[in-house]
């Protein structure tokens, strides 16, 4: 059910995966077959659903989270973490175990990671809670999912957002193929390179699929979808994913983001930083970008926000706790000015 702290309004609604992780540090990724000595190991909260909502409430969002968790010791612990972090937790409770995650991370500071989804594919226990959390949503209000957890729950949370008047943002990862009507859902959409890739370069036109008739999105010359990255490709692709949904926010990594709307592009330079471990920089990127949507910021000033909040997680160890507080990003901010 859902846990109200403080009796704070609705802000950004958060829907996604809640995990147990397990973090293992190494030297570099190992290679299939490959047997490496770890450094050391940690576990913390997870899931991308919840790392964005500790994101965003700890940039200054009044911020609920909606998704399931087993009936276990690891389901209760991402509960407290939650109220701990003033997130109005409407978790679920599912047959199922709670979702863990194994992370591994090499010295520089990138990642590789298997996930369990466990109760995070629970879609009956995520939807009720959704219903729930929704009753009371409105116009000013947004709503950001992901696609760690089933999709009909993400699209029965959309439509049930768009009817309130609220806003909807779609992290589209992991990436997967969405129809035109699917993407008619979505007021904002955030992909990185390769998931923007994926998406457009995949059939997305609804009834025209059965028909045989596909429309491709990026392709090379002899009409096969773009696997390379380059930076031609991506923008083709953002710009072909901007005609179907109103805005397109793209992150690059040390490149900075691409911010498609209205008609218009623009470039956001990252900041310079030593990274330490990226395993949730996507993430408080996207919690932190709709705090200040929600918050009524344009996306010129959202978007270094989000960036700046990135920038400072990457410097830290874990996924969740590595987020930064407003104050943290704000002095970052003000180093740009």
């Amino acid at each position: 059910m859902l846990e109200r702290i403080g009796g704070a309004d609705v802000g950004v609604i958060v829907l996604g995966s809640a995990n147990h992780d397990t973090s293992v540090s190494m030297p570099r990724i190992p290679a299939p077959g490959e047997t490496i000595l770890a450094t050391g190991a940690a576990s913390g909260p997870g899931g991308k659903g919840l790392n964005q909502a500790v994101a965003a409430a700890r940039s200054g969002a009044s911020t609920t989270f909606v998704g399931a968790v087993g009936d276990d010791e690891a389901g209760e612990r991402l509960r407290g973490v939650l109220i701990d972090e003033g997130v109005r937790a409407g978790l679920g409770v599912s047959e199922r175990p709670t979702g863990t995650a194994f992370v591994m991370v090499a010295d520089d500071g990138e990642n590789a990671i298997v996930v369990v989804a466990g109760a995070n594919g629970d879609g009956a226990a995520i939807t009720a809670e959704a219903a729930s959390a929704l009753a009371s949503a409105g116009s000013g209000d947004l709503v950001l999912a992901q696609l760690e957890v089933p999709l009909d729950a993400v699209l029965s949370a959309f439509r049930s957002a768009k009817e309130r008047g609220a806003t909807t943002v779609l992290n589209a990862a992991p990436s997967r193929p969405l129809s035109e009507d699917q993407l008619a859902l979505v007021d904002v959409l955030i992909v990185n390179q390769h998931e923007c890739l994926d998406l457009a370069g995949a059939p997305v036109g609804g009834a025209a699929d059965a028909a045989g008739a596909p429309v491709v999105g990026v392709t090379d010359d002899a009409g096969a979808p773009v696997v390379g990255v380059t930076d031609d490709a991506v923008a083709d692709a953002a710009r072909f994913l901007a005609a179907r949904v109103g805005t397109v926010v793209v992150t690059l990594g040390a490149a900075g983001a691409l911010v498609l709307s209205a008609g218009e592009e623009t470039r956001i330079p990252a900041f310079s930083v030593t990274a330490v471990d990226t395993t949730a920089a996507g993430d408080t990127f996207c919690g932190a970008l709709a705090s200040r949507l929600a918050a009524g910021d344009a996306l010129a000033a959202a978007v270094p926000f989000a960036s700046a909040a990135a920038a400072l997680c990457v410097q830290r160890p874990g996924a969740a706790a590595s987020a930064p507080r407003l104050d943290e990003i704000t002095e970052l901010l003000a180093t740009r000015a």
